[in-house]
Parts: C-alpha cells; sequence; structure tokens
C-alpha cells in the first residue's frame, strides 16, 4: 500500500498548467454536450456556454451518435467467454460507449459475452454483518445472488471491469462486487504455503474513461506527447494494484485500456474522433485477446 501511495501522490502533484484545454482533470468534469439526461434539465456553462448532462456534468455522447449494444449472454457451448461488469449509470456516457464497443467486437469474433451491469442490478457494494464471514473467512454459504455471480465468474474466460475513473480506483460498486463475489473459499484459500488463488485460466482487465492523467490513450507506453511521464507513472500504479488483485485471486492481470483524449463535446469533428476512439479500443482488444 505504501508503495501505490506513494506512486500515486507523486503522479497527483503534476502540474495543472499545463493540462490541454480539451482534456479534463476526471471523468465527470463538464464539457460540451449535445444530449441531455431525461431526468435533468439544459444548463449552461457560464465559462464556455456549454450544453451539459444537468444531471452529473459527464462526459456524454451527443444523442445522434449514441450507439447502445446488448449482448447475447453465455450458453452451454465451448466457445471463449467474456464477463462484463459494468459500473456506470449513464447509458450514453462515453464511458458505456466503451463497454458497447468491447462487447460488440467481442461478439462478432466469435467470444461469447455476458453483461452484469451493477446499476441496473442495483447491487449493494456494503459486505453485511451477516455477509462478512462468508466473504473474508469463507464461513458459511453465499447468497443466492452471490452464488450467481460466481457461476458467471467461473464460466468466464476473461472478467473485464468497467467504470470510470473518479478517484483513481474502482469506483465503491465495483470494489463491493469484488469484495462479495470473490470470496474467500472462491476466489482464494488458507495454504501451508500461504494464500493461493482458485480462478486459474482465467484474466482481468479493466476499461476506463478517465480525465487528465496524462493525456495518453491505452496503457504503459502508450502517450501521446503531452506528459508522457505522469502518464506512465499513473498506469504503473494501476498495474501494481491490478497484478495484486490478479495475483490474490490465481489469474492474470491483462493490462487496461484506459482512454485520457475524450473527443471535446463541441468539436466539429466528433463523430470521426469517437470513431477513431472506438476504433483504438478494438485494436488494442484484438492485441490483447484476439491474437
Amino acid at each position: 500500500m505504501t508503495i501505490i501511495a506513494t506512486m500515486l501522490s507523486g503522479v497527483v502533484a503534476c502540474s495543472k498548467a499545463d493540462t490541454p484545454t480539451n482534456s479534463t482533470q476526471n471523468s465527470d468534469t463538464p464539457q460540451v454536450a449535445e444530449k441531455v439526461d431525461s431526468v435533468g434539465s439544459e444548463d449552461a456553462d457560464t465559462v464556455t456556454s456549454a450544453s451539459t448532462d444537468g444531471t452529473t456534468s459527464a462526459s456524454i455522447v451527443p444523442e445522434n451518435l449514441v450507439d447502445t449494444y446488448k449482448p447475447k449472454g453465455f450458453t452451454d457451448g465451448d466457445k471463449k467467454k467474456v464477463l462484463f461488469v459494468v459500473a456506470d449509470p449513464r447509458k450514453y456516457s462515453v464511458n458505456y460507449d466503451l463497454a458497447n464497443t468491447a462487447m460488440e467486437y467481442f461478439e462478432e469474433n466469435g467470444v461469447e459475452v455476458e453483461l452484469r451491469d451493477l446499476y441496473d442490478m442495483e447491487f449493494d457494494p456494503v459486505v453485511s454483518r451477516e455477509e462478512f464471514y462468508y466473504a473474508k473467512d469463507g464461513t458459511g454459504q453465499a447468497s443466492e445472488e452471490i452464488k450467481k455471480e460466481q457461476e458467471f465468474v467461473s464460466q468466464a474466460d476473461h472478467i473485464i471491469f468497467v467504470y470510470p475513473n473518479w478517484h483513481d480506483t474502482p469506483t465503491a460498486i465495483v470494489k463491493g462486487y469484488m469484495e462479495r463475489v470473490f470470496a474467500k473459499q472462491f476466489a482464494y484459500r488458507d495454504t501451508d504455503s500461504g494464500l493461493e488463488g482458485l480462478l486459474k485460466d482465467k484474466s482481468i482487465y479493466t476499461i476506463m474513461n478517465a480525465g487528465f492523467l496524462g493525456g495518453g490513450r491505452g496503457y504503459i507506453g502508450d502517450g501521446v506527447g503531452i506528459d508522457d511521464e505522469a502518464w506512465d507513472e499513473y498506469m504503473k500504479a494501476f498495474k501494481v494494484m491490478d497484478d495484486d488483485t490478479a495475483g490474490f485471486w490465481g489469474l492474470e492481470n491483462k493490462g487496461r485500456f484506459v482512454n485520457d483524449r475524450t473527443p471535446s463535446n463541441n468539436s466539429e469533428n466528433y463523430k470521426e474522433e469517437i470513431t477513431e476512439l472506438r476504433q483504438d479500443l478494438k485494436n488494442e482488444l484484438k492485441e490483447v485477446f484476439l491474437k
């Protein structure tokens, strides 16, 4: 934890003065948008005259460019299977757009996809007092809710977590899913030589839409010349945490796709830029999973 904290604190301290004007400090910073949440209201930004999501002021895709996708789910067949654990209440956000792009791409390439949308499920991230000893000590039985999620995990070859960058760690609902579903005696156990991960022959991967982390897109080494040093520091810090989680559960960490170059919502070339972002993600997934 000390190593992670040191790495993160160092990059957080980098100067904000050099931040590009079309980048954001986190994925929920107000940006120009043509799409307004149906439960919100149009809100004019007094500085940029930007139309934003009046409810959350999030990075969102203009309505005419929103591309939704519903995966077909797992079958009993022997095709490779990818479990998507998605945590974003906005179906029209750039972050959810990345999830839709990835799910469709996998199914187009013969891979089965199961979606667990944590907000749609109203998943409770809190390890309750009653559940604590099962989750952390491996005693007792899992609830029917958790058994269902564990069945999906057991079937999956790859588990992909998709969430926005709010505080440089998994969002609370994702962390709660990890804590409750990847319980002791299911994901790991004690042995005479220490903890043993039980989810062998599987992998985890993360897709995350971010604000300004150096201006890159992809993973370690994928800076674009804005602040590549800061970018790689962040990506290496994420790798430390992801490697530790993967090792704990006995599976492989396949890395991340982090987008730090969200199209400016008032861009005249938004369609081309969001198409490029989608294609960059597909290229990365092909390299990581389908070669």
